[in-house]
């Protein structure tokens, strides 16, 4: 599957759409750039006169500053582990949704906008805290924190819900205005293009920029966009054999059964979506469109979405996800809400695990996401989740039950790119509780990986036989300046698994627990040496103790490098394999690490840094590691073209 995405259609569109507005654009990048590719999509807004680029968490505004953008960037949804100070130190604009995060922020000396709830029943200030929020966000402004905006959000529910929503916003900027804000901003796409007085000081433009109507997929033709003046950014193509592509479910494609094909200028119909499979009839050969520009004579990204039942968003956002993980690294509390996708050993997905990260108390009436299609009923508690069809929660999802506390709670009102609602009643719940949606029972869950979205490997290792045999299947994907670090107690299997990996890589030696020498190395047929650490003392001595690391004199560059008790090293290394492994209460009193050696253990395979993306981890599983050809990805690509309409 090629998708080709055209950063001179976006800077068009953005200069359309800002002469439409009349007002300063903030350019929304968030989602890989809503799958046409994060830095590909900024510097095409930019290039279209975008003032500020706008993106969800610190992991993605990070990565436009990795790639050289200096612009003013706007992020607005953070994770309980959030640390505002790497927003401050890299000139990074954040928007806050409580006075916790106020506070923080204002500590950590970054430059903020207040976010208000005016109705979307999502993240933002609640309105029951908005007084208390502005009235402490002056007593910081007066001590000097920084500031700068306000921004909230409509919901699109109706035009009278949206002008009072509007109202609502314009009463919270009457009592804020000792705060002398330089920006407020409150309109997305449809909402710049549909209430001239929601424009404001600036307009968030996502979706339009990308050449998609922001209202819908209507009749699926994509001449909403047209008439808009806008032109798609991406062209979705696949090569078909007989009526058959092997593209599917596994790199992002919903199922748009009956959605319109162009094959070599011949018409064709979805009949058929599986996992790894696209088959149309009739069953033509040759390279097909599968969504490109109708003013081509090609299928739209609207014509996909109307037979899958979705919007545009979704479909061409998954797109971000086609690659099944490569470059995808867990980006860490600090700069992003977790999102991950769980794979059982056998690589098989599980579930989708995620935080929450907004708890408020809302009034009876309150819509709750876009449209408004969940309204509280009385007085209730909403917990926002961090992760929405960006990440695999496809909008189909919207009233499946998510695990909160133990607690299924259906997911409320529509699923967000980024972000659904549960409504937990009285129940109690904390920012940075666990929460999971199992992915069992959709298909066009199983195999996606969003853009944000890591993989760990999870599940039960029956006996001691089972952890060796996964610890050979580790070892053969390792390589030198590899570093596995083993976590758990006593008799957990650590060294059980660390002689697996020995196995694997042909270690000389037996390798045992190195518990009294600290440190052993075992040359190896594979030609790194294997490392195999005890880190128990420098647990003790504190991770920050530099010296007692520098006493083992690691090779952590030419060796590979097994750590028991692995967790101080940590802090010396950019890149590791996290292992977790636990064991049953029963054995809380077993001797040594391949105590009871028939007692089940359960394992968690996570992934820290570049060289441990979703797709190595993935590896990692039976299943993926056992498979003989070649991953989706191999047959993903992705070209950008230049303003000439040649390939880049």
């Amino acid at each position: 599957m090629l998708v080709e995405v055209d950063g001179a259609a976006i800077a068009a569109n953005v200069r359309t759409l800002a002469a439409r507005v009349g007002v300063p654009v903030c350019g929304v990048v968030k989602a890989a750039g809503y799958g046409h590719g994060a830095v590909v999509a900024a510097r095409a807004m930019l290039d279209g006169g975008a003032a500020m680029l706008g993106v969800v968490d610190l992991a993605e505004a990070l990565a436009l500053r990795d790639a050289g953008i200096e612009s003013p960037v706007l992020a607005w949804l953070h994770g309980p582990g959030v640390d505002f100070r790497i927003a401050a130190r890299h000139g990074i604009e954040v928007a806050v949704s409580s006075i916790a995060q106020l506070e923080a922020a204002a500590a950590a000396g970054a430059t903020i906008h207040l976010k208000l709830d005016t109705g979307l029943g999502r993240n933002g200030i609640a309105r029951g805290d908005r007084a208390d929020a502005i009235r402490r966000a002056i007593v910081l402004a007066d001590g000097g924190a920084r500031i700068r905006g306000a921004m909230s959000h409509l919901a699109g529910t109706s035009a009278e819900a949206d002008l009072a929503q509007l109202r609502d916003f314009e009463a919270a900027l009457d009592a804020a205005a000792p705060l002398g804000l330089e920006v407020r901003h409150l309109a997305n796409s449809a909402g710049a293009l549909g209430i001239p007085e929601a424009r404001f000081d600036m307009v968030r433009i996502g979706m339009a920029a990308y050449g998609i109507d922001p209202l819908g997929p209507a009749a699926g033709d994509g001449a909403g966009a047209a008439v808009l003046g806008l032109v798609p950014a991406m062209r979705v193509r696949a090569a078909f054999v007989g009526g058959s592509a092997p593209v599917g479910l596994d790199d992002g494609l919903l199922p748009a059964l009956g959605a319109p094909v162009v094959v070599k200028g011949q018409a064709a119909r979805v009949v058929a979506v599986g996992a790894g499979e696209l088959r149309i009839e009739p069953a033509l050969d040759g390279d097909g469109v599968l969504w490109g520009d109708p003013a081509r004579g090609e299928p739209s990204a609207d014509a996909w979405a109307a037979a899958a039942g979705t919007i545009g968003y979704e479909v061409v956002t998954r797109m971000g996800g086609a690659a099944r993980g490569a470059g995808v690294v867990a980006a860490g509390p600090a700069l992003a809400p977790r999102r991950v996708l769980e794979l059982d050993l056998e690589g098989e997905p599980r579930r989708l695990l995620a935080e929450v990260i907004g708890v408020k108390r809302v009034e009876p009436g309150l819509g709750v996401s876009y449209g408004g299609e969940h309204v509280t009923a009385a007085e209730t508690t909403l917990a926002l989740v961090g992760a929405g069809y960006a990440d695999g929660v496809t909008r189909t999802a919207a009233g499946r039950p998510v695990e909160l506390g133990g607690v299924a709670h259906p997911i409320r009102g529509r699923v967000a790119m980024d972000q659904v609602v549960l409504d937990i009643g009285d129940q109690r719940a904390e920012v940075g509780d666990p929460v999971a949606l199992e992915l069992a029972a959709a298909p066009e869950l199983t195999g996606m990986i969003g853009p944000r979205v890591a993989l760990e490997v999870a599940g039960v290792v029956p006996d001691a036989d089972a952890m060796e045999a996964l610890g050979e299947r580790i070892g053969r994907a390792l390589r030198a300046g590899d570093a596995v670090l083993l976590i758990g107690p006593l008799g957990a299997g650590k060294t059980t698994l660390t002689r697996g990996i020995g196995r694997a890589l042909g270690a000389h030696g037996t390798v045992q627990s190195p518990t009294f020498v600290i440190a052993r190395t075992h040359r190896t047929d594979a030609g790194p040496d294997l490392q195999h650490v005890d880190a128990y003392r420098l647990q003790e001595g504190g991770a920050g103790d530099e010296a007692q690391l520098d006493d083992l004199d690691l090779d952590l560059d030419g060796a590979i490098t097994v750590a028991e008790w692995g967790a101080p090293l940590e802090h010396a290394l950019d890149s590791w394999l996290r292992v977790e492994l636990a064991r049953g209460a029963a054995d809380d009193d077993a001797d040594g690490d391949d105590a009871d050696d028939h007692e089940p253990r359960f394992v968690r395979l996570r992934g820290h840094g570049q060289d441990w993306d979703a797709a190595r981890i993935r590896s990692l599983a039976r299943g993926a590691a056992s498979a003989s050809a070649a991953p989706a990805a191999a047959t993903s690509t992705r070209a950008t073209s230049t303003a000439d309409g040649s390939a880049a």
